[in-house]
């Protein structure tokens, strides 16, 4: 079975217990920490061995980044350090960052941040107790400039960086599961989408007994504004289908629905604007149905009136529809 694999960006020698612990952490989860002193990164001759890092990265599913007091080594004589290359890849990869940085450090960038544009003081005559170059503050603010993914949180020991990936993990899990269940949701509207074909169906056999005639246009307009409808299309959830005589005799979207012998219940806990085709309902969902249902059976009523007759006319001329439904 495949595990999630998670590279384990910092400097070594000052992060080394960091880097042991978060080791450990992870193979706790089931997940496989990569880091480059454990012989996890195959280094391969012909390459460089700060590339070979950079190569592991697109095999990793997580990244963290500890930014710690040293700026590390530079990256085949770049200014950048071999941890912000590692950085700039998993971010170029859109591989989901979890960045942290020591208190101190953090309290120091931000005495840098605002003295950078002070003319009266020399920043590079501070003296920094917690760093040994400003570049790491450059760095943070690379972290916390990206455009997505920039959250940069400070951590006093490694209880604080335990607590935080389990609490970020265990809220990724939770979004993963949420975008699954609306992905559900869309498919559920698709079919239900689908499924109006079959009042299609019903109105072509409405126009097939009455064509010709008059009856056949008013059919036609009252089946397309209900086509269009909101509340049709939400019956349709529950696997009903309402017919303009249904609409007609009943005065709200609940009496219609009891009519065909739906028995939904309105989830009052349920915040959203959601229907399943259990029966449950949202309030907010039900109140948004309701209220298109009133005005759908205005506009069948005006059509009526536009056509010259009265629902009352009609549904006297639609015995078979009532007996079908």
């Amino acid at each position: 079975m495949a595990i999630p694999k998670v590279f384990i960006s910092s400097t070594c020698y000052d992060l080394k217990y960091i880097r042991e612990n978060l080791k450990y952490f992870v193979k706790t989860l089931g997940y496989e920490p990569i880091l480059s002193e454990d012989g996890s990164i195959f280094y391969n001759p012909a390459q460089h061995t700060q590339d070979a890092c950079l190569t592991e990265i697109p095999n990793s599913q997580l990244f963290v980044l500890i930014i710690g007091g040293r700026y590390g080594g530079k990256y085949q004589q770049q200014e950048e350090s071999v941890t912000n290359m590692e950085y700039r890849e998993a971010v170029r990869l859109h591989i989901p960052v979890f960045a942290l940085v020591e208190s101190a450090v953090y309290n120091d960038h931000h005495l840098y941040s605002k003295n950078l544009h002070n003319d009266k003081i020399k920043i590079g005559d501070i003296k920094f107790p917690s760093v040994d170059s400003v570049k790491i503050f450059s760095f943070i603010d690379e972290v916390r400039k990206n455009g997505v993914n920039n959250a940069l949180v400070p951590f006093r020991d490694f209880g604080d960086i335990e607590s935080y990936l389990r609490q970020q993990w265990a809220g990724m899990m939770f979004s993963f599961l949420s975008e699954k269940n609306e992905q559900k949701r869309v498919e559920d509207t698709l079919n239900a989408l689908s499924k109006m074909n079959s009042t299609i169906e019903m109105l072509s056999k409405q126009i097939l007994v009455s064509v010709g005639t008059e009856d056949a246009k008013i059919d036609a307009a009252l089946y397309e504004e209900m086509i269009a409808s909101e509340a049709i299309r939400d019956f349709s959830y529950w696997k009903v289908r309402p017919t303009p005589v249904h609409i007609l005799v009943n005065g709200s979207f609940r009496t219609c629905a009891k009519s065909l012998n739906v028995d939904f219940r309105i989830d009052e806990d349920d915040k959203g604007i959601s229907i399943s085709p259990s029966g449950k309902i949202s309030r907010k969902k039900f109140d948004n149905s309701s209220n298109e249902y009133k005005a759908l059976r205005q506009k069948l009523v005006d059509i009526l009136k536009e056509a010259g007759t009265t629902p009352e006319r009609y549904l006297s001329k639609r015995p078979r529809i009532e007996e079908e439904t």
